[in-house]
């Protein structure tokens, strides 16, 4: 049975009552005056208090609430305390400063519970090999990505030899070569179908019941129509294309941040408290993930197997599922560490306050990229919009054919028409909801990668530096590393696009 502090405080205070009571009964009994029976009193009670004082560290206590993290172990080092995770309820131990340092696992655990850099890294291993092994994103459409592993799509991250590529001035020849199988062109397909018929049933209508009287349709007129269905679609096309821009530019920002909070974790809290300092990488290591399934309309479980494999704490992986923004989770876990670590004077201000601007970015980064998935461009400009194209490429081919056109120089005017409009009209909507088109899933990875290379990739001491030298810092960076691929082992890597 574990005696809280506060009972063993009662207890302490009513034994030197008792002790107190006790002597000045026996000095009384033995005649002594009572002066002499005060002195001697108040001596008897001092030396229980000084016994009792000296026992006190060495109390014993269960620590029972999971906000002040109860799922952690507490060691004592010289009279210090710092904690580590455990995987259930543990016990809070402290010890005098000559007792050989020691961590308090939970009943039937040893040391082995501890974390570790090299579990961490393990850890990191399985994920970008095993859960999240392949090279491009799976819940991408295949109309976004492209059917061949080289093709080039904004859904990927772009290596030297993509932009090389791309930059080719064979590039008109091989647009117009794999017109075909353009990814546009199926999306646009169904309505330039319905296009080709209208023109064609009209062009037939006009052949066979307007022969005698072809009433004119200006084409001055559609002319002035045209222009309004350009400028809208122009207009709307670049509001998409600028919410792909600050898309991109926030999940820039999603991996500079990550890794500046698992650098900053890595400088400041890793030597005075490593066992928190994983923890917290572990969670920063899980951002862009949780992130990135948080505005993808993904499946529920998308994310279970990842925490649970990056958090091998049962209690913190339960809790962080069972959260409706799991993002938050990890922020207010930082920030835990922080108010613990600044309570117990192991961080200096300037520390605290370079850690929290960090977290108050990543906060920002889930907020902003909400912003935009909750926020289309408004639904009445793209319903008029779409009105107006679709009276336009109503009224064409009956104007055309009414000028003076035969019926095939009609038909291709107006599929050109079409397919000039429908598909600038097709790109607005994909890239309104940019989400679904940024390469989030590498630049997932990346994010991971950046936050474990700060742990295990760290510089050489500087001279005079100072610091707690265990195994783990004398493994070398290729036993920690592992979680690199052969592309990242480059002499000149191309992988590290961000």
């Amino acid at each position: 049975m574990y005696i809280s502090r506060t009972h063993h405080i009662i207890f302490f205070y009513l034994l030197t009552a008792y002790t107190h009571i006790i002597v000045m009964f026996l000095c009384h009994q033995l005649n002594r005056n009572k002066t002499t029976t005060m002195i001697i009193a108040l001596l008897a009670s001092s030396c229980f208090v000084g016994i009792n004082s000296f026992q006190l560290p060495y109390l014993t206590r269960r620590v029972a609430s999971p906000h002040q993290l109860s799922n952690y172990v507490v060691s004592a080092a010289n009279g210090e305390e710092s904690i580590t995770s455990a995987p259930s309820s543990v016990l809070l131990t402290t010890h005098a400063p000559d007792d050989t340092p020691s961590l308090i696992t939970r009943r039937k655990s040893n040391e082995s519970d501890a974390d570790t850099l090299l579990k961490f890294s393990t850890d990191i291993q399985h994920v970008l090999h095993n859960l999240r092994g392949m090279e491009f994103d799976p819940c991408i459409p295949r109309h976004l990505m492209g059917h061949r592993s080289s093709s080039l799509s904004y859904s990927k991250t772009w290596t030297l030899d993509d932009w090389e590529f791309h930059n080719s001035r064979k590039r008109y020849f091989r647009y117009l070569k794999n017109m075909p199988h353009s990814r546009l062109m199926r999306r646009i397909m169904p309505q330039q179908m319905a296009l080709l018929i209208w023109t064609i049933l009209s062009v037939y209508l006009e052949d066979q019941f307007l022969s005698s009287y072809k009433p004119k349709i200006p084409l001055a007129a559609l002319g002035t129509i045209s222009t309004f269905v350009g400028f809208l679609l122009t207009l709307r096309s670049n509001h998409a294309l600028s919410r792909l821009m600050e898309a991109r530019k926030l999940w820039s920002k999603v991996i500079l941040n990550t890794r500046e909070m698992a650098s900053l974790i890595a400088a400041f809290v890793y030597p005075v408290d490593k066992q928190l300092a994983l923890l917290l990488a572990r969670h920063v290591s899980l951002f862009g993930w949780l992130l990135k399934s948080q505005l993808r309309f993904t499946k529920k479980d998308d994310v279970v197997e990842l925490v649970r494999t990056m958090l091998p704490n049962k209690r913190d992986a339960d809790f962080l599922l069972s959260q409706r923004q799991k993002t938050v989770v990890v922020i207010t876990r930082i920030r835990q560490v922080l108010a613990h670590l600044g309570k117990a004077h192991k961080l200096t201000t300037a520390e605290e306050i370079a850690l929290d601007h960090t977290c108050h970015a990543l906060s920002e980064a889930i907020t902003s990229t909400g912003r935009i998935r909750a926020s289309p461009i408004p639904t009445l400009y793209t319903s008029h919009t779409s009105r107006l194209l679709v009276f336009y490429l109503f009224c064409l081919p009956p104007a055309l054919h009414l000028s003076g056109l035969d019926g095939v120089m009609t038909t291709v005017l107006t599929m050109v028409v079409g397919y000039a409009m429908f598909g600038l009209d097709e790109i607005s909507h994909l890239f309104e909801q940019p989400f679904r088109v940024i390469p989030m899933y590498q630049m997932s990875k990346r994010s991971m990668q950046a936050v474990a290379d700060c742990f295990t990739c760290r510089p050489p001491a500087l001279d005079g530096e100072q610091f707690e030298v265990d195994e783990e810092d004398k493994l070398a960076q290729r036993e920690l590393t592992t979680y690199w691929s052969n592309k990242d082992m480059a002499q000149v890597s191309d992988n590290l696009m961000e």
